[in-house]
């Protein structure tokens, strides 16, 4: 593995620890000799991209990262903002849009509609994979394999609909591949619905984006939004989209 591969797949491991992590983490995590991890995390830590806890062992990511992340960011939202302003015009519900965030989807960007719904969705919150049409959709745009690898092992529920079998996921998730269209029927929140669609977006990263309705408007906008999605993601097969519902 070269050495910027070895350093991506370290940063992603921090990344995605929700504590600091150790020479002996990293090394266990990765699978790289821990040698090999010391002599990265050196290299890294000149750099400032990962810096040690203070009176902890472990290391967590440092500012040096920042400016990357802020420059991905912007870039980002500019290249997405006028297609979801348009959306959410046309539908007058909230879009988002959302990334990959480790092993769960984030919403980077919102969109309020003058309907907008208040307090369900701000931006920054993460939803699980399995539980939210944004974390479905994104999913459903890679392989099999690797879609399982992000799966926790136990699917938690949230409500009453959340699918927390494996197998209906998986089922699922073969439906949103030809369609292209994830759905979510109160299995997140109660009273919240929400279609989404995922591609490549312009900035070359994978992304989704989703409409969210109140549960009360979402069968006489079902159509409309499902219509939308084309918009944005040509690949949306209308006909499947609608056998969903």
């Amino acid at each position: 593995m070269a050495n910027i591969g070895r350093a991506t797949v370290i940063l992603d491991s921090i990344a995605e620890s929700r504590w600091p992590m150790t020479l002996t983490d990293l090394a266990t995590r990765t699978g790289l000799p821990r040698s090999t991890v010391h002599r990265v995390i050196q290299a890294l830590e000149r750099e400032l991209y990962v810096v040690r806890v203070p009176d902890r062992s472990g290391y967590i990511l440092g500012p040096g990262l920042l400016k990357f992340g802020m420059n991905a960011h912007l870039r980002l939202l500019s290249a997405n903002r006028s297609q979801l302003a348009t959306l959410a015009r046309t539908v007058n519900e909230n879009v988002e849009l959302a990334i990959f965030s480790g092993r769960e989807v984030v919403v980077v960007d919102q969109i309020a509609s003058p309907e907008r719904l208040r307090g369900v969705t701000k931006v920054g919150k993460s939803f699980s994979l399995h539980a939210s049409c944004i974390g479905k959709a994104m999913l459903a745009q890679l392989p099999e394999e690797q879609a399982v690898a992000l799966l926790s092992p136990v699917l938690p529920r949230f409500t009453d609909r959340t699918i927390t079998e494996r197998a209906a996921l998986l089922a699922e998730l073969a439906e949103v591949r030809r369609s292209h269209v994830s759905v979510d029927i109160e299995e997140h929140d109660v009273g919240i619905c929400a279609v989404a669609t995922a591609m490549i977006g312009p900035t070359g990263a994978l992304q989704a984006i989703a409409i969210v309705i109140p549960s009360g408007r979402f069968k006489a906008k079902k159509e409309l939004a499902v219509e939308g999605l084309k918009v944005v993601n040509s690949q949306v097969d209308l006909g499947l989209s609608r056998a969903q519902f």
